[in-house]
């Protein structure tokens, strides 16, 4: 049956509105292809590598005291599950505050267990360790689950060599001197990558610090491992159950 010109025109119009509204369900419902970017907001050993690939730059140099020449250190900037802490936020007890402030808001299934402090300074970012980075994806992405469990307060410091006891070295001037005396709160030591320190959310106590190198939570078994991170999911799995 042959359709006047006019007719044409409305069934043409209502095939555009069907298929219009076909591709609107599809992105209501989330058919449809995930872009590269929204492949790195996902959780998982995957996630947690591609994540620290973007900062690692395009050039690799074997052999060379800055083989990745390029990179750069992770910014707490950039990061969703890693909350900054500043001049009000840092000691154990405000932290303490800050933690029951936002559990409260939250239904009890959703309330983290526990409460990690990560004090980096991303000094290895160009270099083979880049602990500090790898430390940060993998709590930011959480390349094992039990990393959900935990509210993370992160720090960034300048390089702190030669710092005995630990904040002693008065190298944070200014609105920032602060960070000299959260050093020497968690005991932060420069060498063996990011610091973590573990508190105890019913009352801000030191349950137990650690670090990234013991963690093995470095650019050679990251890679290794494929972006898995046995050995910091075992002190997690440690730490959770001391708060059981």
């Amino acid at each position: 049956m042959k359709l006047s010109p006019g007719k044409r025109v409305v069934a043409a119009s209502m095939w555009v509105l069907v298929i219009t509204g076909f591709g609107a369900v599809a992105r209501a419902t989330g058919d449809q292809p995930k872009s590269i970017d929204a492949s790195v907001r996902e959780y998982g050993p995957a996630a947690a590598l591609e994540f620290a690939k973007r900062y690692r730059g395009e050039v690799y140099r074997p052999n060379t005291l800055y083989c990745y020449p390029d990179a750069v250190g992770v910014p707490f900037g950039d990061c969703e599950n890693i909350i900054p802490m500043t001049a009000v936020l840092w000691t154990p007890k405000q932290i303490h505050a800050d933690f029951q402030r936002r559990m409260a808001a939250l239904p009890a299934a959703g309330r983290k267990r526990g409460i990690i402090v990560l004090l980096k300074t991303e000094r290895c970012a160009t270099k083979a360790l880049r602990a500090c980075t790898v430390t940060t994806a993998a709590l930011e992405k959480r390349s094992t689950p039990l990393a959900g469990n935990f509210l993370i307060y992160g720090l960034l410091l300048k390089p702190r060599d030669l710092d005995t006891p630990a904040g002693s070295l008065k190298i944070e001037t200014g609105l920032d001197a602060w960070k000299n005396d959260a050093a020497g709160e968690y005991q932060f030591v420069q060498g063996p990558g990011a610091t973590l320190a573990f508190l105890n959310p019913a009352d801000g106590s030191l349950i137990t610090r650690t670090d990234a190198v013991s963690l093995r939570l470095t650019e050679g078994y990251f890679l290794k491992f494929k972006g898995e991170t046995p050995t910091l999911k075992a002190k997690l799995e440690e730490i959770l159950a001391k708060l059981r």
